[in-house]
């Protein structure tokens, strides 16, 4: 396990996966188990904290990145002039060697995916199965997969939409997230509809779930998008 003191507020803690294997965890059982993260976070916090810089009383955010490694650990104490976009800014400039920019969505397409004139979130109604390279896998399910290039991404698409009426597995590979979405056909317009949503964070890929399942590691299984959106909504 590494450390590196960003800033006065902010520590980053490489742990790889040997680490975890020593402290008996998984990544998958982390995410999965919201006591055991929060647990965790605290332990690393006063193991790295040796100058006590962070006393109890404070305002501390943990933002975790898996990597193909392990995980690198972002601690941040938030007072007035370090709010969590600052701590965000700070993650995004330190990982950018990871992502890759994602293509502007245009501004009609913003407006239509942010807003109704009423301010609610429109849900449109996608035409052709070649917009979301929508793959049946049988007569019951349906299968959508998509790339993205940073974390922050995964978390804003579990806060933005529905998770409740489809399966999604999160894989990370060759340097980037992988989501997995399955839904029953009953409810695939639901799944096409949270899905154009998803696309302003997200690009759909040629990668298949073959691959991912060979070669990636899973994150999260079958209900990702709903524990990322407890953990960090």
């Amino acid at each position: 396990m590494e450390k590196e003191r960003i800033n006065e507020n902010t520590i980053r803690v490489m742990i790889d996966n040997s680490d975890l294997k020593d402290r008996g965890l998984t990544i998958m059982e982390l995410l999965g188990d919201h006591e055991k993260i929060e647990s965790f976070f605290y332990n690393i916090l006063s193991e790295v904290d040796t100058d006590h810089d962070f006393e109890d009383d404070d305002q501390v955010s943990f933002q975790i990145l898996p990597n193909r490694n392990g995980l690198e650990l972002f601690i941040s104490r938030l007072d007035e002039d370090n709010k969590i976009s600052d701590v965000l800014e700070n993650i995004t400039n330190l990982t950018s060697k990871h992502s890759k920019n994602i293509d502007n969505v245009s501004e009609k397409r913003r407006q239509e995916l942010r807003q109704s004139d009423k301010g609610e979130i429109v849900k449109p109604n996608l035409s052709s199965d070649n917009d979301i390279n929508h793959t049946k896998l049988n007569n019951e399910k349906a299968q959508t997969i998509l790339v993205l290039y940073e974390f922050e991404n995964v978390i804003d698409i579990a806060n933005i939409i529905e998770t409740n009426d489809f399966i999604s597995d999160l894989y990370f590979y060759e340097g980037k997230y992988y989501l997995n979405l399955v839904s029953s056909i009953q409810k695939e317009e639901v799944l096409k509809n949270n899905i154009a949503i998803a696309l302003e964070f997200s690009h759909v890929t040629d990668v298949t779930y073959d691959v991912l399942s060979e070669h990636g590691q899973l994150l999260l299984k079958h209900e990702a998008l709903k524990r990322i959106k407890t953990f960090f909504s």
